[in-house]
């Protein structure tokens, strides 16, 4: 079913607000309810919600990631295009915007560093920072989640990973933030596009000078593995090697940081299943699980339609922009027993929230185990954890929602 006329546009007016930001569960059930397949003028976009309708869109080879940023920049003035000509290069050059052969060809690059068995390996050493991080506040009363753990973990991790210094970690998050006001958000302006392009600019720079240290003298990090690929039989050229260091670093801990947060948020709320899993560790799988069902960081992915493809009875047009909406799916009432009710111990625990198929996200195994840690331990170590007015806000990000900041008392 979808909505036309009057009601479309009464959703519009809700969608993209500083109220749907906040809190897009209640738009999502309005959709749910009454068009669980729309297209909204706003977005230039059709927006499909059903769990079943996602997760079979997520694997359909009809629906393509290249193009997604060409149609997403359609509304954006050609003077501003040609502005950020080097910008769209870049992101049209990230494997996340490409299909085989050339996705397959890149994530072959980088995928033995995220395997499930590559990252196990990585748990005592994420311990070992998780401790550090809260040490730093073992004499404070109260401290805001998100300075203290949600984005250092991460940053950290994927900085070691890919081989960049500690000591560039507040360049990497302001590199990887104006990306992701651009590539993330409901509507491309030139104001994001600006803000990207420069951010891009400067990581590209700077990885220049990076990778010619790895190319002379090589390390045990991904960056000289790409860095010698690009001489090899995989052939990277150097516009396909920055864009792939700079989606490695945005998606390696921008989504892991807005996971542990609305995570904490979720159990800090729900503080009989926070103090459960104090008592019984061993839950902690099916507890970030749930979150990820419940509150992921990841509430759209996006797709063109290569011909016309049908959801729900309606039939979206060749060459359309869709948004799927990850957030609405994993809260599809359809799908799942009172969907707005957090519950670890729900037997249809079940989420889309790393997608489905080629584009399965790479870093899964690597955002479960970060976010295992961060909650165990505070659990574990914090047990009269709460959490601290006002109430926590988010971000105008429609791809990535997290928490700007998350204030906590001991």
């Amino acid at each position: 079913m979808n909505v036309r006329g009057l009601y479309a546009d009464q959703l519009d007016a809700g969608f993209l607000t500083d109220d749907f930001f906040q809190d897009p569960y209640s738009f999502y059930r309005t959709l749910h309810e009454h068009a669980p397949v729309y297209r909204s003028e706003k977005a230039n976009a059709w927006l499909v919600c059903p769990f079943a309708e996602v997760e079979d869109a997520l694997r359909n080879p009809r629906l393509l990631s290249s193009g997604r940023i060409a149609s997403s920049a359609a509304r954006l003035p050609e003077n501003v295009k040609i502005a950020n000509a080097t910008l769209l290069t870049c992101m049209n050059n990230m494997m996340s915007f490409r299909d085989p052969p050339d996705h397959t060809r890149l994530r072959r690059l980088v995928s033995k560093a995220f395997t499930a068995n590559s990252v196990a390996k990585l748990e005592s050493e994420i311990e070992l920072i998780v401790n550090e991080l809260l040490d730093n506040v073992a004499g404070e009363d109260s401290f805001d989640l998100v300075t203290t753990l949600s984005f250092d973990l991460p940053a950290l991790v994927i900085c070691r990973l890919l081989g960049i210094p500690r000591d560039r970690l507040r360049e990497v998050k302001r590199w990887a933030d104006g990306v992701v006001s651009f590539v993330s958000s409901g509507i491309m302006t030139p104001d994001n596009a600006h803000t990207a392009r420069l951010a891009v600019n400067e990581a590209g720079h700077y990885l220049d000078d990076l990778l010619v240290q790895r190319r002379a003298y090589p390390q045990e990090d991904v960056l000289t593995k790409l860095a010698l690929a690009e001489g090899a039989g995989d052939a990277l050229d150097r516009d396909e090697l920055v864009a792939m260091v700079i989606l490695l670093f945005f998606a390696g801990f921008e989504t892991t940081e807005g996971l542990i947060g609305n995570a904490t948020i979720a159990l800090l709320r729900n503080r009989d299943q926070f103090m459960e899993l104090r008592q019984h560790p061993h839950l902690i799988d099916q507890v970030v699980e749930e979150c990820l069902r419940y509150d992921n960081s990841i509430h759209r992915q996006s797709r063109v339609a290569s011909c016309d493809v049908e959801f729900c009875g309606q039939v979206i047009p060749r060459g359309e922009l869709i948004f799927l909406m990850i957030g609405a799916a994993n809260r599809d009432p359809t799908k799942f027993r009172n969907p707005d009710q957090f519950n670890a111990h729900r037997d249809d625990l079940t989420n889309v929230s790393f997608g489905q198929g080629i584009h399965f996200c790479l870093g899964a195994p690597l955002a479960r185990l970060e976010t295992k840690v961060a909650l165990r331990s505070l659990a574990m170590r914090m047990p009269n954890l709460k959490l601290l007015g006002p109430e926590p806000r988010f971000g105008s990000l429609l791809a990535v929602r997290k928490p700007e900041a998350v204030w906590v008392t001991r």
